[in-house]
């Protein structure tokens, strides 16, 4: 009867370790100097991605999830070699086993005003190791982002907003670097943050 009921723990164990999952099949363009290696050197860090294979101009990979791994979280890791997705299709995807590292996520005030704002913000904010997905609301003044932990944390992100003159709810930035914004990005500075 023990041994019954063990098995069946294992076999319950076993099926909800099983997580679906999305695989994409991508097809790229890419320069002649980049390598099918190189390509997958690129996801090396992001733990949550696996299964990654890249043979001539194809790629397929699996994510946890769409939400955490967008198409164009995707298509901004490949465009650090200058890699384009040309064509994208995905289907439920398995495997065994929970990751490593799960992404966290983050949402805070940054400071700004319009759509060079926006493309400024999340360029900062994209370019800080780890961070996945990154979208600032110039409605709500919110970004919402996803990252790893142990590559970075919210304060090194919100260091990097600042150094492109952008104040977070926890950072100032530098006077002399948001005086260099252009003029339609001049933002009423919070005078909680004033030094």
């Amino acid at each position: 009867m023990r041994i019954r009921i063990l098995l069946s723990l294992l076999v319950i164990l076993s099926i909800s370790s099983l997580k679906a999952q999305i695989q994409y099949t991508i097809q790229l363009e890419r320069p002649e100097n980049v390598s099918d290696e190189d390509i997958k050197a690129l996801f090396a860090e992001y733990t949550d991605i696996r299964q990654v294979q890249v043979g001539g101009n194809r790629l397929t990979l699996t994510v946890p999830n769409k939400d955490d791994y967008p198409i164009l979280t995707i298509r901004e890791i490949l465009a650090q070699k200058q890699v384009a997705a040309t064509d994208v299709q995905s289907q439920p995807g398995h495997w065994n086993g929970a990751s490593k590292k799960s992404l966290e996520s983050a949402q805070f005030i940054v400071y700004g005003k319009c759509g060079m704002c926006k493309d400024r913000i999340e360029r900062a904010t994209r370019s800080v190791k780890g961070v996945v997905m990154a979208n600032w609301s110039e409605e709500t003044q919110q970004l919402t982002l996803k990252y790893l932990p142990g590559k970075t944390d919210v304060a090194a992100i919100q260091q990097a907003i600042a150094a492109v003159g952008h104040d977070t709810d926890a950072v100032r930035a530098a006077d002399d670097v948001y005086n260099t914004l252009h003029t339609c990005c001049k933002y009423d500075r919070p005078a909680a943050l004033e030094k």
